[in-house]
């Protein structure tokens, strides 16, 4: 009977894990960091984001969220988030961008069963896919007429460690930290292109800031995960980020937004705990990590 019992204490383990979730519904407004799960945080810049699609295929929970520039009614951030509970599968291939040459910037471990990749590229804000996710956003932004520019700089993250997945996608409105409109809408042809962005001082200068913005959030993950900075996973993205800011929109500095930040995530995980996401135990916890 004890035997018994332990083989259910188990399985129930294992459900919740495969059973982890984004706990947000299209139109909420979120801040600090989004949850997936009760564990798996993901780091978001500072200001509102609103929750626009939520999305379950296969064993990947997909969810996306956009921030809009308050001036302008621009796009400014529109940052896509992944991840799978526990799965059937032992382990995960590293995605095919991975194993990119052509792009400005990409790191990248691959090891026994895990792997870490991460890279900062440019991408055409349009919207080819006729199904799945991809597909869902596009409806998303043309019944809400998103104003979404024609070149985003974006980074992407992808880690992996035995049979479960995290990704994500920060994508970016360079315009609104004034890189002049793109004069080729072709991605070969662009001025953000590695090939040809030596040519175009402000735009290369951009591109070098967001890879410090862009480590800044997988740092973030990598202490979710207690990846250690002497852990090839890590990436030693630490070493990449510096001072530098974009335009967050807020008209704060940088100490200010970090202030901001904190006190965001607080108010998210009171939501959290006052919701039943997480426990008490759990939030104190989070609480005593954010304030030291």
């Amino acid at each position: 009977m004890k035997k018994f019992g332990v083989l259910i204490f188990i399985f129930l383990m294992l459900f919740s894990n495969a059973d982890a979730k984004w706990k947000y519904n299209p139109g909420d407004i979120i801040e600090g960091q989004v949850f997936f799960g009760k564990k798996n945080t993901f780091k978001l810049p500072p200001g509102k984001f609103k929750v626009a699609v939520k999305s379950v295929e296969r064993e990947f929970k997909d969810l996306l969220v956009y921030q809009i520039d308050e001036k302008s009614g621009i796009l400014r951030w529109s940052i896509h988030f992944y991840a799978t509970g526990r799965t059937d599968w032992a382990w995960w291939n590293p995605p095919s961008f991975c194993e990119r040459t052509n792009v400005y910037f990409i790191k990248k471990y691959t090891g026994n069963k895990k792997y870490a990749c991460w890279m900062v590229n440019h991408s055409r804000g349009d919207i080819s896919d006729n199904k799945g996710f991809w597909a869902k956003v596009r409806e998303y932004e043309i019944a809400n007429r998103l104003k979404t520019p024609d070149i985003y700089v974006y980074s992407k993250y992808s880690y992996s460690k035995g049979p479960k997945v995290w990704g994500a996608s920060y994508y970016y409105n360079p315009e609104l930290d004034g890189i002049p409109k793109p004069k080729s809408l072709e991605w070969d042809t662009n001025e953000f292109h590695k090939q040809r962005v030596m040519n175009y001082p402000k735009h290369e200068e951009f591109l070098k800031k967001f890879i410090s913005i862009s480590a800044n959030f997988v740092d973030a993950f990598n202490q979710t995960q207690k990846i250690k900075d002497t852990s090839k996973l890590s990436l030693n993205v630490k070493e990449y980020i510096s001072n530098v800011s974009i335009n967050v929109g807020s008209g704060t500095t940088t100490e200010n937004n970090s202030k901001e930040s904190v006190v965001n995530q607080l108010k998210s995980l009171k939501d959290l705990l006052d919701s039943g996401t997480i426990s008490k135990e759990e939030f104190d916890k989070a609480k005593k990590k954010l304030l030291n």
